[in-house]
C-alpha cells in the first residue's frame, strides 16, 4: 500500500516532514539517540531532494514533476522540524539544519504565503491526499500551524504550542 504516496516504493513529502519532526520531538523527550539518529536521515533525504524553490512537490518520486502539485504543509512542517533539530544539537551541528529552516520559510514567505485576508489560509498549494483526490492545491490548516510554530521559534518561542 502507497498510503497518501505516489506508490509502495515512493517517498511521500508530507509523511518523510511527519517523520523528520516526530522523531525530533521523541529524541527531544526520551534522549534515545536512535530517534535522533532517524530525524537527521530524514532531514538528509528531505533537504536532498528538494526542488530549486525549496517547496516539495508532494511525493519526492514521482514519474514526472511536470503539472504535480506542491505541497506546502510538508515544508511547513519539515521547517519546525529542523529548527527543533538545531535546537537540540551542538550548534555547529545544529547550523545546517537551522539554516536549512530559514532557507525554506524565506521561500515560502516571499513565493508562497498569502499575507492579507484574501484567502482563509496563509499557505496556499497544500496537497492533502493525492491518490484520493482530496484537498490539492489548498490551504491545509497544519501547514498554516506548522509554519506559524516555525515562525514563532525564529523569533524566540521556546516552548510547543501544544
Amino acid at each position: 500500500m502507497g498510503g497518501q504516496g505516489f506508490a509502495p516504493e515512493s517517498a511521500w513529502a508530507r509523511g518523510a516532514a511527519w517523520a523528520l519532526y516526530g522523531l525530533a520531538l521523541c529524541y527531544k523527550y526520551t534522549k534515545d539517540d536512535k530517534y535522533l539518529q532517524g530525524s537527521k536521515k530524514v532531514a538528509h533525504f528531505f533537504l536532498a531532494n528538494l526542488p530549486e524553490d525549496l517547496v516539495p512537490y508532494w511525493d519526492f518520486r514521482l514519474t514526472t514533476q511536470e503539472g504535480a502539485p506542491r505541497d506546502s504543509s510538508a515544508a511547513a512542517i519539515a521547517s519546525s522540524g529542523l529548527l527543533l533539530l538545531e535546537e537540540l544539537l551542538p550548534a555547529e551541528e545544529g547550523r545546517l539544519y537551522g539554516t536549512s529552516a530559514r532557507r525554506i520559510l524565506k521561500s515560502m514567505a516571499e513565493r508562497y504565503a498569502i499575507w492579507d485576508a484574501s484567502d482563509e489560509a496563509i499557505l496556499p498549494h497544500g496537497t492533502g491526499h493525492w491518490p484520493a483526490n482530496k484537498n490539492i492545491d489548498v490551504g491545509l490548516i497544519y501547514g498554516d500551524y506548522y509554519f506559524v510554530e516555525a515562525l514563532a521559534k525564529l523569533r524566540g518561542q521556546t516552548e510547543l504550542f501544544w
